[in-house]
């Protein structure tokens, strides 16, 4: 389930990313304090003891992933001041460039695509989904979607890859039902809950690097406990494609991941040694048939 955070959690993140360090007894949310802690954005030391910042996109990165649309201190500002003082869209764009830093529930539900025509369950009636190239499915929150059990959910991080999802076909079994779910365009916290909620087998399909993987391992796999099984793809021939394409400029940015480990996937974990080996890494892009 989202973790609910609210305007003094926010005020006591503010104060951790402007002076690196706040006492623990601030952060009054054990869920959140434990998923900031889950992905090294945070670290605690001294006595007493103190929370220390070690990496302030990884927990911006937390709190987008639990349904709020917030990437820098001035976003906290404008929550916090939304919270307080509820303020119009109008007085949002009056005040403020930008007015998406507002969560709007308009957005809140599931952006999604396929590759063929699907029967679904939806609001209670049978539906048919169909594809089209370049675009997808928005189903609002208020909509109940339910899926038949030999429908798998591939959960992509790029929306670009969920609209253009029949350039990847090639890396899905032909004979199976699939909806791909964008889970970066729109990230709202409905998609998380309604992905508690799904009983039947999940497919991550992410960039072939440790930042991809960690929020695999530690923002959508926590969300999989009713699934009947979950996986992060991995194509038979990926380590020829990743050596051929060999991305070393992008490793640089992958160093803060490098305490990923997976003790549950063999494959998963034979591709972190690998990329930690080789030094190399790739993006889901990068698999595309032109």
């Amino acid at each position: 389930m989202a973790i609910n955070i609210t305007s003094n959690n926010f005020r006591t993140i503010k104060t951790l990313l402007e002076d690196r360090y706040i006492s623990k007894s601030l952060l009054g949310s054990k869920k959140l304090l434990d998923a900031l802690l889950g992905c090294n954005s945070v670290y605690i030391d001294g006595k007493p003891q103190q929370i220390y910042l070690n990496d302030s996109e990884a927990l911006l990165g937390v709190i987008k992933a639990n349904g709020y649309t917030v990437g820098s201190i001035e976003d906290i500002n404008y929550f916090i001041k939304q919270c307080e003082e509820p303020l119009s869209r109008d007085e949002i764009a009056a005040n403020y460039s930008d007015t998406k830093r507002i969560e709007s529930k308009s957005f809140n539900g599931l952006m999604v695509s396929i590759l063929s025509k699907l029967e679904v369950k939806y609001n209670g009636k049978k539906r048919h989904f169909y594809p089209m190239e370049g675009t997808g499915l928005f189903i609002h929150y208020t909509s109940k979607l339910e899926l038949d059990d030999d429908i798998i959910i591939v959960g992509v991080e790029n929306p670009q890859v969920v609209w253009y999802i029949n350039k990847y076909r090639h890396l899905f079994n032909e004979n199976k039902s699939y909806l791909f779910l964008s889970l970066s365009e729109y990230k709202t916290s409905y998609q998380y809950k309604w992905l508690e909620s799904f009983q039947g087998e999940y497919i991550h399909f992410g960039d072939f690097d440790l930042a991809g993987i960690s929020i695999y391992l530690n923002t959508i796999v926590p969300k999989l406990k009713n699934c009947k099984s979950h996986s992060f793809l991995i194509p038979d021939d990926i380590y020829t494609i990743i050596k051929k394409k060999n991305y070393k400029k992008d490793y640089s940015n992958q160093i803060k991941y490098l305490n990923i480990e997976s003790q549950d996937e063999s494959k998963l974990q034979e591709l972190i040694s690998f990329i930690k080996n080789h030094k190399i890494t790739l993006e889901q892009e990068k698999l595309k048939m032109l």
